[in-house]
C-alpha cells in the first residue's frame, strides 16, 4: 500500500521534526520545508501531497495567506490544509483562509491523531 504524503511547512525545526515523528509513525510519508519561498507552489504541486499541515507564522508569510494561495491553484484546490498555531483565534482564522481543519500547539499525540482520523474519514467520504 502507498503511503500517503504530508507537506508540513513550519520554521520551528522543533516542531518539525516533532511533527515528522508523528506523521511518519502513523504512516505518512513526509515532506518538511522551513521556509515559503517562490517556488514552494512548485515543489509542493509536483510532491502530490494528501495532507498539508501549516505554520501559522513563517518568516515573510503567513499559513492563512498561503492556504488561500494554494486554494486557488487547481492541482491543490482538493488537498486538505490544517493550519496550526498556539494562537487564540486558530479556529476563526481557520475558517476565514479557507483551511480544512487546525491543530493547536503545542503538539500532542492524541490531537495528531484525531486529525490524521478526520483526514482519512473525509478522504474516504
Amino acid at each position: 500500500m502507498t503511503k500517503k504524503k504530508v507537506i508540513l511547512i513550519d520554521h520551528d525545526l522543533s516542531c518539525l521534526e516533532f511533527m515528522q515523528i508523528m506523521m511518519s509513525e502513523l504512516d505518512f510519508e513526509t515532506f518538511p520545508f522551513t521556509a515559503w519561498e517562490s517556488r514552494t507552489i512548485q515543489d509542493i504541486i509536483s510532491i502530490r501531497p494528501d495532507l498539508i499541515i501549516l505554520d501559522q507564522w513563517l518568516v515573510g508569510a503567513k499559513a492563512s495567506d498561503i492556504c488561500m494561495i494554494l486554494k486557488s491553484v487547481n492541482q491543490l484546490r482538493s488537498v486538505p490544509i490544517v493550519l496550526a498555531s498556539e494562537s487564540d483565534d486558530l479556529e476563526q482564522v481557520a475558517r476565514k483562509s479557507l483551511a480544512d481543519g487546525y491543530i493547536a500547539k503545542p503538539y500532542n499525540m492524541s490531537e495528531i491523531e484525531k486529525m490524521v482520523r478526520w483526514f482519512d474519514e473525509s478522504v474516504r467520504n
